[in-house]
């Protein structure tokens, strides 16, 4: 792997070398214990109310007043009646490419704000229109009612996009959720599918801490913003006893409904790993294209902290090229790291999952589905 040197390191030169990967490997262990120390007392033991989301709210979006890039000029305006913002980077390769942007937070944090970053690197990696949308999170709306505002951001881009072959759907941690929502739904209503769809640590079922997943937990969890113990308070905000969500509750269960290339990242003990390694065999079973890396020593959602991580921008560029690839603006290279593994497993049921097919260890099988793991 390559490590971009900080401090202007000689790439070249054996201790360069060294220092730069200790530099790297201290920055991402900072990172890591001061989300252990901050972030999990506050998700273990913080009252989950209005008051509480609309202060952590306030607070992560005083934090993300980051120096913006001179290079993109952000424009506001709304899209299917929903809030976005749209930004295209002056430099970089040209590209017809429209990437839907939905940011993470649980449906009860973050935003454009917290997100912009992000955004603005994808914008500059791939060419591509980046448009971050403002769904609807709690406490004002749950999690069918952010379903319904990604679905209306998507269709109002699809009326008015150059190039709707091109619209490619990504998130990460619950905008993971709702890019695969998207897509199972755009096939649901017989709608142009997203060109590919990104996901960063994206949450695949509304239970996560499931216990009877297909795939082997082989890492204890240590997630430091999904505590597994406060997700029943958590589920039952996120949708109501008086609501319903189109189609599945959880797009693990969707898999037959998406048909559009899949990028995925995960980290190597977060709690959302095992589903993303579930769905990433269902997607490459039926024969779609699907590029997932399992990361180490890293956090949940990772590649937002772009502005401190090398790790971050290192998994933004493999999707932007993934991007590329899917829109078909870049030949693929293939790495010479690629593994091919084998595994089985039977179609997803929402009705039976505790019945599916246990699969031991990480492994994929020998359709198109291309598997990194584990990168640090």
């Amino acid at each position: 792997m390559n490590y971009p040197c900080p401090y202007g390191l000689a790439k070249n030169h054996t201790a360069g070398m060294i220092d730069c990967m200790l530099w790297t490997y201290l920055r991402a262990r900072l990172v890591q214990r001061t989300a252990r120390l901050f972030m999990q007392p506050v998700m273990r033991f913080a009252p989950v109310t209005p008051r509480t989301i609309r202060a952590l709210r306030a607070i992560e979006n005083g934090m993300a007043k980051a120096p913006r890039s001179r290079y993109v000029e952000p424009v506001k305006y709304e899209l299917g009646g929903v809030r976005v913002e749209s930004m295209s980077h002056r430099y970089g390769p040209t590209s017809g490419a429209t990437i839907l942007y939905f940011h993470g937070g649980g449906f009860m944090s973050c935003g454009i704000e917290t997100h912009r970053r992000l955004c603005e690197r994808l914008a500059r990696h791939t060419g591509a229109e980046v448009i971050s949308v403002d769904y609807v999170q709690l406490p004002d709306g749950a999690i069918p009612d952010s379903v319904r505002d990604a679905m209306k951001a998507y269709v109002g881009l699809l009326d008015i996009c150059l190039e709707p072959g091109k619209i490619v759907v990504a998130g990460d941690s619950a905008g993971g959720y709702l890019a695969m929502k998207v897509a199972e739904l755009a096939t649901r209503r017989g709608l142009q599918p997203p060109a590919a769809i990104l996901g960063f640590s994206p949450m695949l079922s509304l239970d996560p801490d499931r216990e009877d997943t297909a795939v082997e937990r082989i890492d204890p969890v240590n997630d430091a913003f999904l505590p597994p113990k406060r997700l029943p308070r958590i589920r039952a905000l996120w949708v109501p006893d008086d609501s319903a969500i189109e189609g599945f509750a959880s797009p693990l269960y969707a898999a037959a409904y998406v048909n559009s290339p899949v990028f995925m990242t995960a980290v190597e003990d977060e709690l959302l790993r095992p589903e993303v390694e579930k769905v990433a065999l269902l997607f490459a079973d039926r024969g779609l294209e699907v590029e997932t890396h399992i990361w180490r020593k890293q956090v949940h959602a990772f590649p937002v902290l772009a502005d401190f991580l090398p790790e971050s921008k290192h998994a933004i560029a493999l999707a932007a090229d993934f991007v590329r690839i899917a829109v078909g603006e870049l030949e693929r290279d293939v790495p010479v790291d690629e593994e091919v593994l084998v595994g089985d497993v039977n179609d997803a049921s929402p009705d039976a999952p505790a019945e599916e097919e246990s699969i031991d260890g990480v492994v994929v099988n020998d359709k198109p589905g291309r598997w990194f793991s584990p990168v640090s």
